[in-house]
């Protein structure tokens, strides 16, 4: 596993709670809301799964777990396209975006020099976050991950969801619609983050060569 002591940190904050019971949506979005919620989980299994077909999901998402479980998103970079999704954002409500969403300035710090730029950001809505609590109620993971939403406003691209459902099958009712509208908020948000600014991936894609550069001269010669 990639990362262990980073993924050991935080698998300290969650433990196992079981499968929850089905969230009712309307405390926290409205009609209009919610139809774009289920648009936007439609479009995330279509691009992720090819099938709108929710019952398929679960086996979709199980299946592609080893492939999720990189930190570089080489899977989701491939799975989803980016300019669908634009085209996705102007199907649903200017309400629904704003509500989940935001467009920050964001500066890239593994670059020199460094690179600012617009990114998409999580627009630190207490309603959304009630809603993640209370999935999260149930779920370990969602629990706390509902906490850095409200702390620090998101993950970011640190990728500890696929190894949750891997090693945590029995929280996550992958059934579940409010389950399925989560996720594909999540990824589609990570997805964004790497396409919005194709100067930014360029610049993720050359620290990360370098990184793994250094991490081969410092590697002993056992010769």
């Amino acid at each position: 596993m990639k990362f262990p002591l980073l993924y050991l940190m935080f698998s300290l904050h969650w433990t196992c709670l079981g499968q929850h019971s089905e969230v009712d949506l309307k405390p926290y979005f409205s009609e209009s809301e919610i139809k774009d919620l289920n648009l936007i989980a439609d479009f995330f299994q279509n691009e992720f799964c090819g099938t709108t077909d929710s019952t398929k999901f679960e086996n979709c998402i199980n299946t592609a777990l080893p492939k999720l479980d990189d930190w570089e998103y080489k899977y989701l970079r491939k799975k989803i396209s980016w300019k669908k999704q634009k085209k996705l954002y102007s199907k649903i409500t200017d309400s629904t975006f704003n509500k989940i969403w935001a467009i920050c300035n964001s500066t890239l710090l593994v670059s020199k020099p460094e690179y600012k730029h617009k990114t998409l950001c999580f627009n630190y809505n207490p309603i959304v976050i009630d809603f993640v609590k209370e999935l999260g109620q149930s779920n370990g993971f969602l629990k706390y991950y509902a906490g850095v939403l409200e702390a620090v406003g998101g993950f970011n691209n640190i990728n500890l969801i696929s190894i949750s459902i891997a090693e945590h099958p029995q929280e996550w009712d992958l059934k579940d619609r409010n389950i399925q509208i989560f996720l594909a908020i999540h990824y589609l948000t990570q997805n964004d983050m790497l396409k919005r600014d194709k100067k930014v991936g360029r610049l993720e894609k050359r620290h990360i060569r370098e990184l793994n550069k250094k991490a081969k001269k410092t590697v002993p010669n056992k010769a």
